[in-house]
């Protein structure tokens, strides 16, 4: 037991003491695009970044309008059983 925690301490931390590669971003991607013979590089570009706006956007609409729902529901639920129980006990269900 205590070999795999050891091994598993080992394996969490040696990922975070490796160097990391120096990253090669494009600061000028955008006058890259724009000076460029084809056309349709500065619309994907554009597209690309409309596309990573808006999936955050989406995924936190999903999850709200789920959450909304299932809210709903239960209250829904909750308002039939203390309706229920309010209910005559002599009464025919209808």
């Amino acid at each position: 037991m205590r070999n795999l925690i050891l091994a598993c301490l080992l394996l969490g931390i040696l990922p975070g003491l490796a160097e990391p590669a120096p990253c090669s971003a494009c600061p000028m991607c955008k006058t890259a695009t724009e000076t460029a013979d084809d056309q349709s590089r500065p619309a994907a570009y554009m597209a690309s970044i409309l596309t990573m706006l808006s999936m955050p956007s989406i995924l936190f609409a999903v999850a709200g309008v789920t959450l909304y729902r299932m809210t709903r529901r239960e209250e829904s639920q909750l308002a039939d059983l203390t309706e229920a129980d309010d209910r005559n006990p002599d009464e025919p269900l209808v």
